[in-house]
């Protein structure tokens, strides 16, 4: 999961970068749109349960200082 977190973070900050430079657009809008957007895309595949399962999963592992990756078992 390196890959696709490095891939991740990349395409966040380039995110907030272009926000960063529109007055109209504010970071917490941002981050908003971009949770909304994954959640959304989620939501095409995933039941509405498993997708509520998973957030609670990465607010819970918000916690640890070096949370566990997995590829699905």
């Amino acid at each position: 999961m390196a890959g696709e977190q490095t891939h991740a973070q990349a395409v966040v900050a380039a995110a907030f970068s272009v926000g960063a430079q529109e007055a109209e657009m504010s970071p917490d809008a941002m981050g908003r749109a971009l949770i909304r957007a994954v959640v959304e895309r989620y939501l095409g595949y995933r039941t509405r349960e498993d997708v509520c399962n998973e957030l609670a999963y990465l607010v819970d592992s918000l916690d640890d200082d070096a949370p566990v990756v997995t590829r699905g078992c």
